[in-house]
């Protein structure tokens, strides 16, 4: 009888155990939750970028017989249009801009304080540029070739000087600028600029106080150098997505 009794309470308690053993095999566990990438889609790889020039601050070549290092600085706008075709390395860039206005300076003559008369300039240049990163806010550098077309037509004054400055010149402009980029098609640039010239100048310079008769003229080839701290404030506009 004892050993009925033992047998029975044995089993009683291995069905107890067996009651409270989960086999792990046969539980469900919830998918578990992995946080998502956060994704950044501002997408700044562009094949062609348009421009226009809104502002500069730039000197020109020398004017007259101005002394050298004294070539005049000017302010001007919306006066220029660039064109770059970008390939994520490097952007080649085609630009062109032409000033056209009355203006003031010194000039280094008998009598003479200021001269004053009707300017006009127009550079075309060709170059390329390349972006330390490809951030919304890209510093670059880069440089340009081009050639520069500039007259200088004198007023009347008192003294009347009556006079004119032909002059046509080679450029070559090492540049530093940087880029932001205010949504993805859309970017601000500003660029500085040192320009290396080889420059023809014909003055004619008239004595019967009008443009006619015979002028005193003076040509001259030489080498100039000139810098512009603003030569560009541009607004951009990219197109033709790389990636896409």
């Amino acid at each position: 009888m004892r050993y009925v009794l033992l047998v029975a309470i044995l089993c009683i308690t291995a069905d107890q155990l067996a009651a409270q053993v989960t086999r792990i095999d046969t539980v469900s566990y919830p998918n578990p939750i992995i946080p998502k990438r956060k994704q950044y889609n501002f997408n700044t790889d562009f094949w062609y970028t348009i421009a226009l020039r809104t502002y500069a601050y730039e000197q020109f070549p020398q004017l007259l017989n101005q002394p050298t290092g004294q070539s005049p600085t000017l302010r001007s706008s919306f006066n220029g249009v660039l064109f770059k075709i970008n390939d994520n390395q490097v952007a080649y860039r085609l630009q062109a801009t032409h000033f056209n206005n009355d203006i003031t300076f010194d000039h280094e003559c008998d009598g003479c304080a200021e001269v004053a008369g009707k300017f006009r300039n127009t550079a075309i240049k060709v170059g390329a540029e390349k972006s330390v990163n490809y951030s919304r806010f890209q510093p670059y550098f880069g440089g340009d070739l081009g050639f520069m077309i500039q007259k200088f037509n004198t007023k009347d004054q008192d003294p009347v000087v009556f006079a004119e400055d032909n002059k046509n010149a080679v450029l070559f402009s090492p540049f530093i600028g940087t880029k932001l980029y205010v949504v993805p098609r859309v970017a601000i640039g500003i660029e500085a600029n040192f320009n290396i010239a080889y420059s023809y100048q014909k003055v004619n310079t008239y004595a019967d106080n009008s443009f006619t008769g015979d002028p005193e003229q003076t040509k001259r080839y030489r080498w100039e150098y000139f810098f512009s701290p603003v030569a560009a404030v541009t607004l951009q506009y990219n197109f033709g997505l790389i990636n896409q």
